[in-house]
């Protein structure tokens, strides 16, 4: 149901978003920093989680003043991006053409051509909503998994910014059977895999030397459909615009015809080749990614259970 709240936030988004379109996009992304620096100094919450996990991923490799420093440019980043997505409306192919520049698009090109379908995966780096657009006008539309917000005014807003460039979008409630059609005819389909998933959804793969709890349905409908795998990373310029960047294709096409054990380890495999790329960018690049995620909430069965035989050993001493 629709609340009051829903109504204020999504008023309050569109009139900040309308007041900043006529600043020049520059001042607008200092401004969306300067807001990520206050946030940082005040959501003691968010700031904690970040922190914790910047110590999880680095341990001793990185010194307390760099994971603060870290953390604060990280807020800095976000706050950035969504005073972009505010002022964005519904940009033209030229207006983000001003925005971006491509690298590897020949791999994408490479995966197409094999008329299995296309397996963007994507990550909560750098500015994920200005690829898909970007993608989608250089080299036609692709389907887009999203969760379904909460506020359906901002839902209707975002998807509304989606599909300016024809993309469609795929609410993971009810997508994997429309994802599995796209790709059978050929089609691509982006998703992003790097948040924390429940144990029933997950197999655990490395992440930073610590196991992770993942989203197995992108190797699973890469094995499914024999579509190729290909990491894209958009990676923030000194200048404001994006890299694009198009990874090296990864192709599950040999295993399609496996089953039971065999097909879960392969599925096992290709996640943890795409964590691999994934964990390779946050490191050469930690402020660009969303570590105030809790991406190690979930913890594999063992570990839930060593400590539970831990707590019955201490109690009994």
């Amino acid at each position: 149901m629709t609340t009051f709240r829903h109504h204020a936030e999504y008023l309050a988004a569109l009139a900040l978003g309308y007041a900043m379109r006529p600043l020049p996009r520059r001042s607008r992304l200092a401004l969306g920093r300067t807001l990520g620096s206050i946030v940082f100094s005040v959501d003691q919450k968010h700031q904690a989680v970040t922190i914790n996990n910047l110590n999880t991923a680095f341990d001793s490799t990185k010194s307390a003043e760099e994971k603060q420093a870290i953390a604060r440019g990280t807020f800095r980043h976000f706050g950035a991006m969504l005073f972009e997505l505010l002022a964005l409306g519904r940009p033209s192919r030229r207006k983000i053409e001003k925005m971006v520049e491509f690298e590897g698009l020949e791999n994408y090109e490479r995966a197409r051509a094999a008329g299995r379908g296309v397996l963007l995966v994507a990550a909560h780096f750098g500015n994920w909503e200005i690829h898909a657009i970007a993608h989608a006008y250089r080299m036609g539309p692709i389907g887009v998994v999203a969760r379904l917000q909460d506020n359906p005014h901002y839902n209707r807003w975002l998807e509304d910014i989606r599909t300016v460039s024809s993309n469609t979008v795929l609410y993971k409630q009810r997508a994997l059977a429309r994802m599995l059609r796209m790709l059978k005819d050929g089609e691509t389909v982006a998703v992003l895999v790097d948040q924390n998933v429940s144990t029933e959804d997950a197999i655990f793969v490395d992440f930073f030397g610590r196991q992770a709890a993942t989203t197995p349905v992108v190797a699973w409908l890469a094995v499914k459909s024999g579509a190729a795998l290909v990491p894209v990373f958009p990676l923030p310029l000194a200048d404001g615009r994006y890299r694009l960047i198009y990874e090296t294709p990864i192709d599950p096409s040999p295993y399609v015809s496996y089953r039971g054990s065999e097909r879960r380890r392969v599925i096992q495999d290709l996640t943890q080749q795409c964590v691999s790329v994934l964990e390779g960018y946050v490191r050469r690049n930690p402020e660009y990614w969303l570590w105030m995620h809790r991406r190690w909430k979930t913890r594999p069965p063992e570990e839930r259970e060593a400590g539970h035989a831990a707590i019955r050993e201490g109690e009994a001493s």
